[in-house]
């Protein structure tokens, strides 16, 4: 089937008066690089309606690329996509904020559902989409077996997400087969509202991407802003977790969020105590301006690296970065500009090469904003650490010297 209407889809009343209530959100940071276009392969399915997205979805072939026309899709039910091969979902024109899919509203009580589930598939794109507008979960990797097969090769491409009051990226876990190789790549993550203590964990129970048994995935690129709970106490903007394996996260930006990455959950689990929440995997090259919590949060680990990361938080309150008591082991920190704490309390962990103090806020671009490139003033964090080899990179891919900066940015004197 294909189908193509000029006719732009209009949102409901209510769900357009509520949109423009709410305080405006910032969107992606200019500065940061745009995602390259992707090309367009295989059977292409056009639509313009809710309700041929929806039959697009449901009735999708191998191979097809369902190409979203802009306009706004008010869902009264979930998309689901099981047990396809090499499917696209993408809005039409190569911009996620032209294709907006929403839901009953942040504050819904009746109609909570998720967005988009994916189920039992492999080699999947969802790419240049909005979500936005549901107190459930934007896009779902659903990993219980489908026909014996779970989920692989999921790539999330730049989408945005807005005000949802969940999880805006969950992949599930328990005794689920992992959802092996993917990325989440070019996305922009932002709340402009907070749950009210009503909600779950008394409001705090709110991340933008929450994962367990991924293996082999990148997380790069993207920007998160304001994911936050009632009290400070929202779970990590990247929180990933449970028998997690090889996971990178890394040239991600980060503004106001209670906890930015969490590689591990300090509770423990319920699937496996005695499994390590991350085997391998490396945090490195992002900038963090850290919220009323943690800006990297580190337990549960084996071999995992945290590399050159810049941190700002709240000198007399909030957590740099911060490794728990929780079973740790051959854990590396290293070569991290951080200013606020950096502290733990466990064995297992190597620090070392980190810069902690003297850092002001005119070493940095535009800090309020997330932008951490260093400037001229920054002189004490210029040539004063060996080349990590898994780093010889920075947040912009430019190479770094033998002699590297301290943080996620190598100085480079404006021309």
């Amino acid at each position: 089937m294909q189908v193509l209407l000029d006719v732009p889809v209009l949102p409901a009343a209510a769900v357009l008066l509520a949109l423009l209530a709410q305080p405006a959100a910032a969107g992606r940071p200019e500065w940061m690089p745009e995602a390259p276009p992707l090309p367009v392969t295989g059977r292409v399915v056009e639509v313009a309606t809710v309700e041929e997205l929806d039959h697009a979805v449901r009735q999708a072939h191998d191979g097809d690329t369902i190409m979203v026309a802009d306009g706004t899709y008010q869902l009264d039910h979930l998309l689901h996509l099981r047990g396809r091969k090499n499917v696209t979902i993408r809005g039409a024109s190569g911009g996620p904020s032209k294709a907006v899919i929403t839901g009953a509203g942040w504050d819904a009580r009746e109609g909570r559902f998720d967005l988009l589930v994916l189920h039992g598939c492999s080699d999947i794109t969802v790419a240049h989409l909005t979500f936005t507008e549901t107190q459930s979960y934007g896009i779902k990797l659903e990993n219980t077996p489908l026909n014996g097969r779970g989920l692989e090769n999921i790539q999330i491409y730049d989408c945005e997400f807005y005000n949802i009051g969940t999880r805006m990226v969950k992949g599930t876990g328990g005794e689920h087969e992992p959802v092996v190789g993917g990325s989440i790549r070019y996305c922009h993550f932002e709340n402009t509202k907070v749950p009210p203590k009503s909600w779950l964990f008394d409001g705090d129970y709110i991340s933008a991407i929450d994962c367990m048994r991924l293996v082999d995935w990148t997380i790069s690129d993207n920007s998160f802003r304001n994911i936050r709970g009632a009290n400070g106490g929202g779970r990590g903007a990247v929180f990933v977790w449970v028998d997690s394996k090889n996971v990178v996260t890394e040239r991600n930006v980060f503004v106001g969020c209670d906890r930015s990455i969490a590689y591990g959950n300090p509770s423990g689990s319920n699937q496996d105590p005695q499994s390590y929440h991350n085997t391998g995997g490396i945090i490195r090259n992002n900038f963090v301006v850290a919220g009323a919590d943690k800006g990297i949060e580190i337990c549960w680990a084996n071999g995992v690296k945290v590399y050159h990361n810049a941190v700002l938080a709240d000198v007399g309150k909030g957590w740099g970065i911060h490794y728990h008591w929780n079973e740790l082991r051959d854990v590396h920190v290293a070569n991290n500009l951080v200013r606020g704490r950096l502290l733990g309390d466990a064995a297992g962990v190597m620090v070392e090469g980190n810069l902690t103090r003297g850092i002001e806020n005119g070493w940095f671009r535009q800090p309020q904003e997330g932008d951490l490139h260093l400037t001229a003033a920054a002189k004490a964090a210029m040539n004063v650490r060996s080349r990590l080899p898994e780093c010889s990179e920075d947040f912009d891919g430019e190479a770094r010297s033998a002699n590297a900066d301290v943080g996620a940015d190598e100085y480079v004197p404006p021309k």
